[in-house]
């Protein structure tokens, strides 16, 4: 399968394919990177493979097992590494990814990934999610010349990490809510074929829920392939905004909290299929009768003061940049509704896309992410804080900009935990 500039292969053989497409590249060398499970889980056979073909294979090894995070620290390593000019091949999922891409990206270097796990949907994206002074910040970067998952590899992978790539999944629900708000409140480009590309995955992964997180191979598969096709929606749209909206900036949060030692770090996928729960319920509000009528939009009176600041920290210069720059997004009101009539148009707009959340919120409960606080070391206190100060993470416009903008955001996450 071929997509924008992307070989991509998903099957039993993936691993000997790779090898036969580096030696089509003319890579008689190169540098597999991984961490130690990753390289216990696929990273030994890749290199095995690749010798016996005469490809020479040195490698970069993470030793961690557990916590290995994407920052600047792991990014220079890998850097010096490839001074050598050896092509690298990520062996790994998130952060291995992440990290090659980055890295890969700042010396006008190609790669090519092997993923080991179905739990995340970044394998294919042009962007990097890397965590400076706690902070995840989005980098643009490059997409993989190709990818090559053994779904084999991915189903024997840990069942949180399936689970987590199911999380990742669902959580587009929100995340198209939030894209196509932007689209039809303040002119934000919107692709609708951009969009339905993410659907059918997130349809496939409310269906097979319990077959993917029983390890079964063809579900694994399906749901390896999803999250890729994921990816490739963001390549598409130069951006992750197909994939990522508020659901996302709460777990960018809570990873926050963590970096402060507020709370245990907890897998991504996870965090943003629970996030997933209480957008939704947000997004019902805005756009299923909390809003009954528009007004023009109130800007926070002081987005980074004292209630922020008691859970972000000192502001660093990524949050004041994204604070500044959707306030000159929301500051346009050019194609912001001018009476009831157009505010009745936007929200019929954006009615078909709230009829999936239903499913989607049994798939979450089948998938074991349940609908309260107390998940992921998140409490209820924690969780209001989640919904009123992640949207300071990022310039991206969501549901609860819109809500903020309306001045109901307290009275929607009143209603967002009464629902719980």
């Amino acid at each position: 399968m071929k997509e924008p500039g992307i070989e991509i292969v998903v099957a039993d053989d993936a691993i000997e394919r790779l090898v036969a497409w580096a030696g089509a590249q003319g890579w008689s060398r190169v540098l597999v990177v991984a961490d130690r499970n990753t390289f216990d889980a696929a990273g030994l056979r890749v290199v095995a493979r690749l010798q016996d073909a005469g490809i020479g294979a040195d490698t970069l090894v993470y030793g961690q097992r557990d916590g290995l995070r994407a920052g600047e620290r792991e990014v220079a390593r890998m850097q010096r590494c490839l001074r050598a000019g050896l092509p690298p091949i990520a062996v790994g999922s998130g952060v291995i990814t992440d990290i090659v891409r980055y890295a890969a990206d700042s010396v006008d270097r190609d790669f090519a990934s092997v993923p080991t796990a179905a739990s995340m949907d970044g394998y294919a994206s042009s962007v990097a999610a890397l965590q400076l002074d706690g902070v995840k910040v989005t980098f643009s970067a490059r997409a993989p010349l190709a990818i090559f998952a053994d779904p084999r590899i991915a189903a024997a992978a840990p069942c949180e990490l399936t689970r987590s790539g199911i999380g990742d999944l669902l959580a587009k629900a929100s995340a198209r809510v939030d894209w196509l708000a932007s689209h039809l409140l303040y002119g934000e480009p919107f692709s609708a074929d951009v969009a339905e590309r993410v659907l059918a995955p997130m349809s496939f992964a409310v269906a097979n829920v319990a077959d993917t997180l029983a390890g079964d191979v063809e579900a694994v598969t399906g749901l390896l392939t999803g999250l890729i096709q994921s990816g490739i929606a963001m390549a598409l749209a130069g951006s992750s905004r197909p994939a990522s909206g508020c659901e996302h900036h709460a777990s960018h949060f809570w990873d926050l909290l963590a970096a402060r030692g507020l709370r245990p770090h907890h897998p991504h996928g996870l965090q943003v299929g629970y996030a997933t729960r209480f957008a939704m319920r947000l997004q019902r509000f805005a756009f299923d009768g909390g809003v009954p009528s528009l007004r023009e939009p109130v800007a926070p009176a002081d987005p980074l003061g004292p209630g922020p600041r008691e859970w972000l920290g000192e502001p660093t210069p990524e949050i004041i940049a994204a604070v500044h720059e959707k306030d000159r997004f929301t500051a346009d009101l050019t194609h912001w509704p001018k009476d009831d009539a157009g505010w009745e148009s936007v929200r019929g707009r954006i009615a078909p896309a709230l009829e999936l959340f239903a499913d989607v919120e049994s798939a979450l409960t089948r998938a074991g992410i349940p609908a309260g606080p107390g998940y992921l070391d998140i409490d209820e206190r924690m969780l209001r804080a989640t919904f009123h100060y992640a949207s300071r993470l990022r310039a991206r416009y969501t549901v609860i900009d819109f809500l903020e903008g309306q001045g109901v955001l307290d009275e929607a996450i009143a209603a967002m935990i009464d629902a719980a």
